[in-house]
């Protein structure tokens, strides 16, 4: 087949049009958050000049957050790293690929031969969710290094609703969104989609949609600690206690049950565990519920009212029902909640999105969940990979096994994790380190060698995770604006490394096409192989021969569009998709509303849906015995999302610095009050472990008993990068115990945080 698509110019006609003898204007998909929405971007030969949001396409309808008008400061900045590093005499020093990767060779192979593949260890950052060479460039480089000291940054994000999904229906990837165009009540729990523009939930302009809800006479309800940017949009917002957004579920629950709710007819022959799980939560009463959440009795039954009322309703619950105590109970009972009020793969409920990729379906051998736990605490595995919890203990602690290497890929684990002071220390004694990054970081400075990742402009982009969470069905993809100069692209540079891995030497130009042949290879036979796939049973070296382009990830997209749910089948199936459809089509693919596909999804053993898992009841047992917070000295620090950041790794634009400062501490009036405190006043936060001193706002859209510092930034300490030095900020997750967790999935509790505040004894500001 043609495929548009070569390993020097990856760029299409349909991607770029000449606007004169100088401009170009190209489609590109923003690479930054969830949102996913595409841009027009004007080029005047490899110079960017303007980012704005397209206005075709399909999916994001011309919506654009500043982050995305700020790629182009991104694409040229100064500081942004485009060479490799070695750490030489304590510095690092410019160095060549060659250089590099004969470094890393040598001293990687050093660390496996004398201390065996577990003491390597990786982490990948948010980052990499959003590049398809990073994604799956990582899974080749984690079986060659065959390790199980796999962390990244899902354990201080996502994990718990993964592992909730994983429970109810055997498969993490079923994560059900919102039908928000057909919805009629839509109940939010702990998220900002005005701000994170989504999360887990591909939804660019929330705003737009929810002026549409409310236009066909639908109802927004949030449930937050913070009168946030979303609640402010809201029909009602009711603030609730940090970390008790269970006790609120299991009481609305046992409101629908005591009023007469039943499983449809639709959803009873799909379902077990039912009664089991209510009996488990039938002690939790309205009083108690009042009491633990801090909402009204007479709230929550007026909202267990008009969720029974609704005719479309649905719940959705984010990072603040997920970086909880609770947060996979949590997330759980926020899907039970969608089967009993019937909304679960219903058309305008909770409905499982589907994307134009598939990966080939794996024989189901019970829970990807603890099937090894970590040395010291002894955590359990959950979706391949271990809590970063314990990744400072692991690095701390001698004995085999101990991590003595570690390799990150687009994170940055100093500011991303909990007691982020020890974790800093613990990096700095390793033996060998690689970091993967785009700029000079609190993390990078450990590595003893540093891969600079690419521009966004510099690598293709398919929402190969995030595709399967987006509000509407679509396909879409864009090709790298730019080559590569004198330098791999990030697919290429992941297969070098895991080249290195499995081979001990560096590759050539030639060994690594090889290398890649093979995997793309392995990848057509397991396609193959799924008796229940599109092209079960096909000939594989005719598979191979059909896939384009000739190199790159791109390859293994093309395999996995056409082997689709809406691909060609490799010729089988007229007017399906290729990867040349999506190149063609510049404003992206509609694929249709959301559409019912339970029977798809669903990957329990049994072919139903699990609403009594062992893990579940237990947790709910450990919910109903947790004493209630008694030290009225304290308050519960949550985070919060600011629509100019990304975590802690847009901080150098001066873009999205300017406007009011964004790292302070928020607390209501009355607590402010309570403690002598005025606006502007230096605050000292507190907990057992770290204090840190922090401006204070005085703001009355947080809840009482409740203080709010986001997260993402460096008091002073961030290197090389001149923007981010003169806008610091204290690390939040310096205050955070690495033990406070999620106990199901490991997951660090980031929000509710017991901390002491006073004044500081600096100066106000």
């Amino acid at each position: 087949m043609r495929i548009a698509l070569g390993p020097e110019a990856q760029q299409t006609e349909a991607h770029c049009k000449q606007d004169s003898d100088m401009t170009q204007t190209h489609k590109r998909i923003c690479p930054i958050c969830e949102a996913g929405c595409s841009l027009t971007v004007q080029a005047e030969g490899r110079t960017i000049l303007a980012c704005r949001g397209n206005d075709d396409d399909t999916f994001s309808r011309g919506h654009v957050c500043p982050k995305g008008v700020a790629l182009t400061q991104l694409d040229a900045d100064r500081d942004r790293l485009r060479t490799p590093f070695i750490k030489r005499n304590g510095r690092h020093e410019p160095a060549t690929w060659d250089e590099a990767m004969t470094e890393i060779n040598t001293r990687l192979a050093a660390v496996r031969t004398r201390h065996g593949n577990e003491a390597v260890a990786m982490y990948i950052g948010n980052p990499t969710a959003h590049n398809v060479g990073l994604m799956m460039g990582f899974n080749v480089l984690a079986g060659a290094v065959g390790s199980r000291s796999i962390f990244s940054a899902g354990s201080v994000d996502q994990l718990p609703k993964q592992f909730a999904s994983e429970l109810m229906f055997g498969n993490d990837m079923a994560i059900p969104v919102p039908d928000i165009a057909r919805c009629d009540l839509l109940l939010m729990l702990g998220a900002n989609p005005v701000v994170s523009n989504g999360s887990l939930w591909m939804v660019p302009d929330i705003r737009g949609k929810v002026r549409a809800l409310h236009d066909r006479g639908g109802k927004l309800i949030v449930i937050d600690p913070r009168r946030t940017e979303t609640a402010k949009l809201a029909d009602c917002h009711h603030f609730i206690r940090p970390g008790t957004d269970a006790w609120l579920l299991a009481a609305l629950i046992n409101q629908l049950r005591d009023a007469g709710r039943e499983l449809s007819p639709r959803l009873y022959p799909h379902v077990r565990g039912c009664d089991e799980l209510l009996a488990s939560l039938r002690c939790v009463t309205l009083t108690e519920a009042a009491q633990r959440t801090g909402m009204s009795e007479t709230d929550i039954a007026q909202l267990a009212t008009q969720l029974s009322a609704a005719r479309c309703p649905v719940a959705y619950g984010r990072v603040g029902t997920t970086l909880q105590r609770f947060g996979t109970l949590t997330s759980f009972l926020i899907e039970v909640l969608n089967v009993l009020l019937d909304s679960l793969d219903q058309r305008g409920g909770a409905m499982f999105p589907e994307q134009s990729f598939c990966s080939p379906t794996q024989p189901r051998t019970g829970l990807k969940y603890d099937r090894y736990r970590s040395r010291v605490s002894g955590y359990p595995e959950l979706l391949g990979q271990l809590p970063v919890a314990c990744l400072a203990e692991e690095m701390e602690t001698p004995g085999p096994g101990q991590i003595r290497a570690l390799i990150t890929i687009a994170g940055n684990p100093v500011l991303s994790n909990p007691e982020s002071e020890r974790l800093d220390r613990a990096l700095a004694n390793l033996d060998f380190m690689v970091a993967i990054d785009i700029y000079h970081t609190e993390t990078t400075r450990h590595a003893d060698v540093i891969l600079p990742g690419t521009s966004p402009f510099e690598d293709s982009h398919y929402d190969s995770f995030l595709g399967a969470m987006s509000w509407r069905n679509t396909a879409r993809y864009s090709p790298a604006l730019f080559p590569c100069q004198d330098r791999p692209d990030e697919w290429r540079m992941m297969l070098g490394l895991a080249h290195i891995a499995a081979n001990g030497r560096v590759a050539n130009r030639t060994e690594l096409d090889a290398f890649e042949d093979n995997i793309v290879a392995s990848a057509a036979h397991a396609y193959v192989a799924d008796a229940d796939g599109a092209i079960a049973g096909r000939d594989v070296q005719e598979v191979v021969g059909s896939i384009g382009p000739e190199r790159g990830v791109e390859r293994l997209l093309d395999l996995g569009i056409r082997a689709g749910a809406f691909g060609d089948a490799f010729g089988a199936r007229a007017n399906g998709l290729t990867l040349q459809h999506l190149i063609d089509a510049q404003d992206s693919i509609d694929l249709g509303p959301l559409r019912p596909r339970l029977a798809q999804v669903l990957r329990t053993q049994d072919g139903k849906i699990d609403l009594a898992p062992a893990s579940i009841l237990k947790d709910v047992q450990r919910l109903l015995s947790e004493a209630p917070a008694a030290d009225a000295d304290e308050l519960l620090m949550i985070g919060r999302r600011n629509i100019q950041t990304n975590n802690s790794w847009l901080r150098n634009l001066p873009m999205l610095t300017k406007g009011p400062a964004r790292a302070v501490l928020d607390m209501h009036p009355d607590d402010a009050r309570t403690r002598g405190l005025g606006d502007g006043d230096l605050v000292r936060v507190s907990t057992a472990i770290a204090n840190v001193e922090v401006v204070m706002r005085i703001n009355a859209d947080i809840a009482p008993g409740v203080v709010c510092l986001p997260h993402g930034f460096s008091a002073g300490q961030t290197p090389l990068q001149a923007v981010a030095q003169s806008h610091p900020g204290v690390n939040s997750n310096a205050l955070a115990a690495a033990n406070y967790v999620d106990v199901p999935s490991g997951t660090v509790a980031l929000n509710g945080i017991a901390v002491r505040c006073e004044r500081a004894t600096g100066l106000s500001r």
